[in-house]
C-alpha cells in the first residue's frame, strides 16, 4: 500500500510506504503514472477497447506529463513514480487506485479525481476491486409515492446550473449559496431550513456565514445538539439521536440493514421523518409525505422484498437481491451519455471544460506562509461529537501541527501559543511541534473552537479552522478547495 499524504497519520504507520507530497500536486502524481502506464503499454487493453471510450484523446494528453517532469512539482523522485507505475500495473486488476475522502483540496482536484478513476478503468479491474453497489441503487427497496415535484422557474441560489453547469441537483454548491444571500444576487433569500449540516463550523469563512445569517429574517434547524449553527437559529426543533430513531433501511450488497431505537426519544425529540411529515402536513404538501410514522416508511421500503418489519427487527437485516455482476464476456454498461467509461468526457467538453484530465498549476504559499491542512481524525465525527463526554475525556488536546525543524526556526515549541493568521480571520491555538508533516504545512483538526455556550463540554475548546479558511469554489464540481488558504504563523 503506497499512501500519499502531506502529513504522517495512523493510515500512513499501515501503509509499505508513505510519500510526503507536496499539496495541491496529487494531479502532476497521477497525471505522471498515467503516461507510464500509457506510453508503456502497460495497461488491459482488451477491457478499455471494450469498455471505454476516448483513449486516444487522453494519450494525447498525458504523453507530456513525464515522472521527471512531475518529481518537482510533488516532491517525489522521478524514479519513485515510475517504480510505483510499474508495481500498480504488474498487480493488476488486483489493483486499486483509491479516490480518498479528501477530495476537494484545490480546485485541481476534480482532475485528480478523474485521473484517479481513469487509472482503475486502464487496470481493467472491474469485478475485481471495484463493484457495483447493490440494494437501493438496483431498484429492490420499494419508497412511499410521490407525486412530482412542482417546476420552479426562479434561479437556484448556488448557483446550479447557471454558474455550474454540471454539478447534480441534489449536491449543489453549499457554499455559494451562503455567498450569494451575503451579496443578495440573483434575488435576496429570507430564510434557511438546516437539517443535519452545521454551516457555521462547515463553510470556509465563519465570518461570512455568519454575516450571511444576519441577513436572514427566519432560520430554523434541525440537530440532536445545540451547535453552533442552531445557536443562530432562530427555531430549533430537537432530532432524536440515532439510539431514538428509525433509520431508512441501508442496502449494502444482497442485505438491507435496519437501524432501530434502543431507548424512547428523550425530552421533546423527534425523528426526522416525523418532523417532515408534521411540517409538510401542515404546510399542505402532505402527499409528499405518504406514510403513518418512521415504521410505516420502512414498511413500504420492505414490500418489494416480502419480509414483515418485526421479522427484520429479529434479525437486524434482510437478504435483498444482489446486483448482478458481469461476467467477463457479458456486457458491461455504466451511467454515461456513452454507456462507458468516458475517459474523454463529451458533457465536459460542451460546456467549456477539458474532455480529459489535464494540468491545472495550484497556487503556492508566500515566503513565510503555510498550506493549512485540515482533516479527520477519529475521536470525533465532523463537527458534532466534540460535545460527548467520554470522547472529550480520550481526545488529545487541539493543537496545531507544525515541522519541528520549521518550529525551530521561528522560536516555538511544542505547548507554545500561536498567533495564526489568513486572508480573512486569526486565531489562537496550542502548537504540536512534530516531524510528521512537511515543512511547508501546518495542520487543524476540525471541529473545535465552537462558539455555542449550548455545548457546555465543547465551548472554548481549541480554535476553528473554518474562521480562517478562504473560499475558494471548484468551478467544475462545485467543491471548496480547503487547503488552498494560506497562513502565517507567530509566537501568541
Amino acid at each position: 500500500m503506497v499512501y500519499l499524504d502531506p502529513r504522517y497519520t495512523k493510515t500512513a504507520s499501515k501503509a509499505t510506504e508513505w510519500l510526503p507530497i507536496k499539496p495541491g500536486n496529487d494531479l502532476a502524481f497521477h497525471l505522471a503514472l498515467l503516461n507510464i502506464i500509457i506510453g508503456e503499454k502497460l495497461y488491459n487493453r482488451s477491457f478499455v477497447e471494450k469498455n471505454t471510450v476516448g483513449f486516444d484523446e487522453l494519450k494525447k494528453e498525458v504523453s507530456r506529463y513525464t515522472p521527471e517532469w512531475a518529481a518537482p512539482l510533488t516532491g517525489i523522485p522521478a524514479e519513485t513514480i515510475t517504480r510505483i507505475a510499474h508495481e500498480f500495473a504488474d498487480a493488476a486488476p488486483h489493483a486499486l487506485a483509491h479516490n480518498g475522502w479528501r477530495t476537494s483540496n484545490f480546485v485541481n482536484s476534480f482532475h485528480t479525481q478523474r485521473a484517479i478513476s481513469i487509472l482503475n478503468a486502464l487496470m481493467g479491474n472491474w469485478d475485481v476491486v471495484l463493484t457495483e453497489a447493490g440494494g437501493e441503487e438496483s431498484g429492490a427497496l420499494g419508497a412511499p409515492p410521490q407525486p412530482a415535484y412542482s417546476r420552479i422557474s426562479a434561479l437556484r441560489l448556488d448557483g446550479v446550473p447557471w454558474k455550474y453547469p454540471v454539478v447534480p441537483f441534489k449536491i449543489g454548491v453549499f457554499q455559494e449559496l451562503r455567498d450569494n444571500i451575503v451579496s443578495g444576487d440573483p434575488y435576496q433569500a429570507h430564510g434557511w431550513f438546516i437539517s443535519r449540516q452545521n454551516p457555521i463550523m462547515s463553510i470556509p469563512d465563519r465570518g461570512k456565514t455568519i454575516e450571511a445569517f444576519g441577513k436572514l429574517d427566519f432560520i430554523v434547524t434541525v440537530d440532536i445538539v445545540l451547535n453552533d449553527t442552531a445557536w443562530f437559529s432562530d427555531v430549533v426543533l430537537p432530532e432524536a439521536s440515532y439510539l431514538e430513531r428509525y433509520d431508512p433501511l441501508l442496502p449494502v450488497g444482497d442485505k438491507v440493514f435496519l437501524r432501530q431505537p434502543v431507548i424512547e426519544p428523550q425530552g421533546e425529540a423527534k425523528s426526522a421523518l416525523w418532523i417532515y411529515k408534521q411540517l409538510g402536513e401542515r404546510l399542505g404538501l402532505g402527499d409528499f409525505f405518504q406514510y403513518e410514522d418512521e415504521e410505516d416508511y420502512i414498511r413500504q421500503q420492505l414490500k418489494p422484498l416480502g419480509v414483515t418489519l418485526e421479522e427484520v427487527k429479529a434479525k437486524g437485516y434482510a437478504e435483498a437481491p444482489e446486483a448482478p455482476h458481469s461476467g467477463e464476456s457479458s456486457e458491461k454498461t455504466w451511467n454515461t451519455p456513452s454507456g462507458k467509461i468516458e475517459l474523454f468526457s463529451d458533457t465536459l467538453a460542451k460546456v467549456g471544460f477539458p474532455g480529459v484530465p489535464t494540468w491545472v498549476e495550484p497556487p503556492q504559499p508566500a515566503e513565510g506562509q503555510f498550506f493549512l491542512l485540515t482533516g479527520k481524525i477519529a475521536t470525533s465525527t465532523q463537527f458534532g461529537t466534540q460535545n460527548n463526554q467520554l470522547l472529550h475525556k480520550y481526545s488529545e488536546e487541539p493543537r496545531m501541527w507544525m515541522n519541528a525543524q520549521t518550529a525551530a526556526k521561528l522560536g516555538l515549541a511544542t505547548d507554545d501559543w500561536v498567533e495564526v493568521t489568513s486572508e480573512i480571520g486569526q486565531i489562537h491555538t496550542q502548537l504540536l511541534a512534530t516531524q510528521a508533516i512537511r515543512p511547508d504545512c501546518v495542520y487543524m483538526t476540525p471541529g473545535y473552537g465552537h462558539l455555542s455556550k449550548g455545548l457546555k463540554t465543547a465551548y472554548g475548546v481549541g480554535a476553528s479552522d473554518s474562521a480562517l479558511h478562504v473560499t475558494y469554489t471548484d468551478p467544475i464540481s462545485g467543491g471548496q478547495a480547503l487547503s488552498q488558504t494560506f497562513v502565517t504563523v507567530k509566537k501568541a
